[in-house]
């Protein structure tokens, strides 16, 4: 995977998370990355991981993602 231009403030966002299996670093692909607001994506991958602990979703366990 190739790395995409980053302007300042910037940073990349990928679906699925790449913290799970099924993101860009382990699967290979189908994956969407996108750059956006550094301050955004990184409230983003709080609120993820405080549903992983919430949930208690553990490596490997599946969970679906409904996007509205």
């Amino acid at each position: 995977m190739s790395g995409l231009p980053r302007s300042s403030g910037k940073s990349c966002d990928e679906y699925p998370f790449a913290s799970t299996w099924q993101g860009a670093r382990y699967s290979g692909g189908p994956f969407s990355r996108r750059m956006i607001n550094a301050t955004q994506n990184t409230d983003a991958g709080r609120a993820l991981n405080g549903f992983y602990t919430y949930s208690r979703v553990l490596d490997g366990d599946w969970f679906l993602v409904w996007i509205r």
